[in-house]
């Protein structure tokens, strides 16, 4: 390999293997990944569909179900025109069955519930999976293109070194993109996250060529040509415009001698101005005439709904380690996380690269290409933490793709300070991410979304301890604990052998039911934690799920919980269980746990802020167990710190999923002194209560509202609490 120059140094074999490696991993994502469950696909989707099947752009607010339509359409418009072919019935109002179990424990790494949508048998050959496919490939293809330009970008950044050590950093700051877990997953999608990436590397790259080379009318143009498309990719990468007007303002002043420093910088910016608009002015014009401004953004603000920023600031703390994580895997709607550890060995990672430019004044960059580098990732990164006070979705990692090329060569470059040997970096940067990248994918995405492994035991056709209607047999099925405390989960671990698939998805419940014969906690769920639907099971394929439920924190102690389990389907209601002695049953008794009494001064001890105003620190109730018509007695206690300054009444409601209430006794309050007080009232219920479990609810109300519960991070969590509960025979 030989120094050329001025010009990039060629790719080698080791970047097709890197972008073969890349294109392996992202392939094997979209095949495995079920459809749409990546972030906001399903609407991506309709976008593409729209133009494929209609030929138009959608309009924000005249659609029948919701697509990406604020978007700029050039991801789109490839993806429709390389899948209008393929025989579809979808169009651009096609919808998914959903999930209605969604998202149990979202935060938690595992595999339980982190599929949004239903996914019928044998979806590789469902009608329309193609169509579905051929977009998720084009991103494939574009993200395979953001990894060479990254190559080709660290090669133009690190011009000064020689051929071999230019070569092996360059494919360091390559693979950190190529192998992010996030990156691939994304890649292997439909959005338009990575032609966002793909254009903003570009304009990194020009932007540099500019600062290298000089502000020629080739590079002017180029550049044009890349800020267009870049806008008609996504609209943040509009963020980098003020590290292109940088790089033109640089290159004048270094080409003062020729021309005034001022009239250079007005000509290229003339030049670029026109050219971005001649490519991308027509989606601006479109949104000037549908819209009434230019970026369609007012629109999308009132059919999307934002927040007032400054009132929000707080979110931006908050939202930051999501920022980081979603950055590197954080997969779905972000409900399959990798291990903070993982996030944190990576942040841990970057902080010592970048410890580096504390070594060496004189990195081998200049001082014109480092400040173009820092300007676009420092105003990208500026504009996402705006956008996280200003939208409940912004603290996205995929919104900092367009810079995460240039931030990898700055990671390289920061770590051959403290590395002598490039060659070593590429080598342990490439091993060290593809490291990463397989185990994100296969150790936590892969398990997450397949259907569960097979369950394997001694004999080759165990006995079942019961048949539940002519669905399924359970193998076994054990009760972690026999003693629990309010809070605690139990876990409850049930072998299913399914005998056949049904028409509708049938969902499995776990019921704790307490000694007054309520619902102390529940779990309702698809089987295999919704990876394994009735509706696709395998049939004779055993196979074990472990259900967590979740003791409330207010549970009534001490208490002796049966665990009840079953199936149920919305039409077919509860199935027969049948467990071989007596009759039929809906519901199977399968062990017993004794909830022990909390320890404190007061009955049923608690701590319940009420917006620091006061804390509601133990109740009691008698009886639990009532008829309609019967009345019981609520006592609660309360804490205060110090005599309220608002008018602080209760209210104690008795009231179903659907907010009808059956019994109430709201108004009054004990006598709010400093120190601990004690409320007590008497609820009747009405005589049409219907049988079944309720929980007491129990709020604090001043002339300016109800106050909130406060949750452990101080936020809001509610503006009631719920206590108990009751069962009404």
């Amino acid at each position: 390999m030989t120094d050329s120059g001025v010009h990039l140094v060629p790719a080698s074999r080791y970047l097709a293997l890197l972008v073969f490696g890349f294109v392996v991993l992202a392939v094997a994502v979209s095949i495995r990944n079920p459809l749409f469950e990546s972030s906001d696909e399903i609407r991506h989707y309709r976008y593409v569909r729209i133009i494929a099947t209609e030929g138009r752009l959608p309009v924000q607010g005249n659609e029948s179900v919701r697509s990406q339509s604020h978007h700029p359409p050039l991801y789109y418009a490839i993806s429709a025109a390389l899948s209008a072919w393929i025989p579809s019935a979808h169009g651009g109002d096609f919808d998914q069955p959903g999930n209605p179990f969604w998202g149990y424990r979202s935060f938690a790494t595992g595999v339980d519930n982190k599929l949004q949508y239903w996914h019928g048998p044998a979806e590789p050959f469902r009608e329309g999976y193609l169509a579905a496919l051929v977009p998720r490939w084009v991103n494939v293809l574009i993200g395979s293109a953001t990894v060479v330009v990254t190559y080709a970008l660290a090669c133009r950044v690190l011009m000064s070194r020689t051929p071999t050590d230019r070569a092996a950093l360059a494919l360091a700051a390559a693979a950190i993109v190529a192998f992010n877990p996030q990156f691939i997953y994304l890649s292997a999608a439909i959005n338009n996250d990575i032609v966002a990436a793909l254009t903003g590397v570009g304009i990194v790259l020009a932007c540099v060529m500019v600062l290298q080379d000089g502000a020629s009318w080739r590079y002017l143009v180029f550049l044009g040509m890349v800020c267009g498309l870049g806008l008609l990719a996504k609209l943040q990468v509009g963020a980098l415009g003020p590290a292109v007007v940088l790089a033109l303002a640089i290159a004048a002043v270094r080409a003062r001698e020729r021309k005034p420093w001022h009239l250079s910088l007005l000509r290229s910016v003339v030049v670029v101005g026109v050219v971005t608009l001649l490519v991308s002015g027509g989606w601006f014009w479109r949104n000037l005439h549908l819209y009434g401004e230019p970026t369609g953004l007012r629109v999308q603000q009132q059919l999307w709904g934002g927040r007032n920023v400054a009132d929000n600031l707080w979110a931006i703390w908050q939202g930051l380690p999501q920022l980081w994580a979603s950055l590197w895997g954080q997969f779905g709607y972000g409900q399959i996380p990798l291990p903070t550890w993982m996030t944190a060995a990576v942040a841990a990672a970057c902080v010592i690269c970048l410890s580096g430019f504390a070594r060496k004044r004189d990195v081998g960059l200049g001082l014109g290409i480092a400040s173009v580098l820092a300007v676009a990732i420092g105003v990208s990164a500026g504009a996402v933490v705006y956008y996280i006070a200003a939208n409940p979705a912004g603290a996205m990692g995929r919104f900092l793709f367009p810079v995460l090329p240039a931030f990898a060569v700055l990671l390289v470059v920061g770590l051959a300070q403290w590395l002598r040997c490039p060659a070593w970096i590429g080598r342990i940067v490439i091993g060290a991410m593809l490291c990463f990248s397989l185990v994100a994918l296969f150790g936590f995405l892969w398990p997450a979304v397949s259907y569960p492994s097979r369950e394997t035991h001694g004999r080759a056709d165990p006995i079942p301890l019961a048949r539940i209607g002519d669905t399924a047999e359970v193998l076994s099925v054990t009760v972690d604990q026999d003693e629990a405390m309010a809070g605690d989960p139990i876990f409850v671990h049930v072998t299913w052998r399914p005998l056949r698939w049904t028409e509708e998805p049938l969902a499995v419940f776990i019921h704790l039911m307490d000694e007054a014969d309520a619902v102390a906690a529940q779990r309702d769920t698809w089987p295999g934690l919704s990876r394994a639907a009735t509706t696709s099971w395998r049939v004779g394929v055993p196979f074990v799920d472990t259900y967590r439920v979740d003791l409330p924190e207010t549970l009534y102690t001490p208490n002796e919980l049966t665990v009840h389990i079953g199936l149920y389907g919305s039409t077919a209601g509860r199935l027969p269980i049948d467990i071989g002695a007596g009759p039929a049953s809906d519901s199977w008794v399968v062990g017993s746990i004794q909830v022990l009494a909390s320890e404190g001064e007061w009955p049923n001890p608690i701590d319940i802020s009420f917006e620091d105003e006061v804390r509601l620190v133990g109740y009691e109730i008698a009886p639990r167990a009532l008829s309609p018509g019967e009345s019981f007695i609520l006592t609660t206690v309360w804490r205060v710190p110090t005599p309220p300054v608002m008018n602080l009444q209760l209210f104690a409601q008795v009231f179903d999923a659907q907010w009808r209430v059956w019994g109430s006794r709201d108004g009054g309050h004990p006598n709010w002194a400093t120190g601990t007080v004690t409320d007590t009232r008497q609820i009747t219920l009405l005589p049409e209560t219907p049988p079944g479990t309720y929980p007491v609810n129990v709020g604090v109300v001043s002339d300016q509202g109800r106050l909130d519960v406060l949750g452990p991070d101080g936020r809001p969590s509610n503006d009631f609490v719920s206590l108990g509960p009751i069962g009404v025979r």
